[in-house]
């Protein structure tokens, strides 16, 4: 499968939309559940626009089309400004081809370019492959949180993973 990976940028915001609010259809392993997502661009494309000095939205297309994203949200506090939390998510039809990989290579890269020093995310417990990848990656569980979703009425527990870049 051949891909491409750019930084997003404002003019992306209806497609990376589009790819989001198709994630929330064909996955129950996202946070927003079809339909929770806005469906306005603005509020995506302000972010795209002044996403932050340690923050980036990055694209994996084919034959540019997306078909996947991975979101670094960087913070503004002093104590936690060395950190960034994660959001992934690549389309079915493009899982287990090196997408995920990839996204995660080139956020790591401009993470670290920007003098980050860790990356951390969330992931549902049952979710295996997401966790396998994470641990490929690098990331390593720091914790357990407890029924932290209630997905379908029932409790889900989540691991914490995080990678240390210095």
């Amino acid at each position: 499968m051949t891909f491409t990976l750019r930084p997003a940028v404002p003019d992306d915001a209806p497609a990376l939309l589009c790819l989001q609010l198709q994630l929330d259809r064909e996955t129950r392993f996202m946070l927003l559940e079809e339909g929770e997502r806005s469906s306005d661009p603005a509020g995506l494309r302000a972010r795209l626009e002044n996403p932050g000095p340690t923050s980036c939205f990055w694209l994996a297309e084919q034959q540019g089309e997306p078909i996947g994203y991975l979101a670094l949200f960087g913070h503004s506090a002093r104590r936690q400004r060395h950190e960034a939390y994660i959001v992934v998510g690549v389309l079915q039809a493009a899982s287990g081809r090196g997408v995920g990989s990839a996204l995660f290579q080139a956020a790591e890269r401009w993470a670290r370019e920007r003098g980050l020093g860790r990356l951390e995310l969330t992931v549902m417990v049952h979710n295996r492959a997401a966790v396998a990848l994470y641990h490929k990656m690098g990331f390593v569980v720091e914790g357990l949180r407890r029924h932290s979703l209630v997905v379908d009425g029932n409790p889900v527990d989540e691991y914490l993973m995080a990678k240390l870049l210095t």
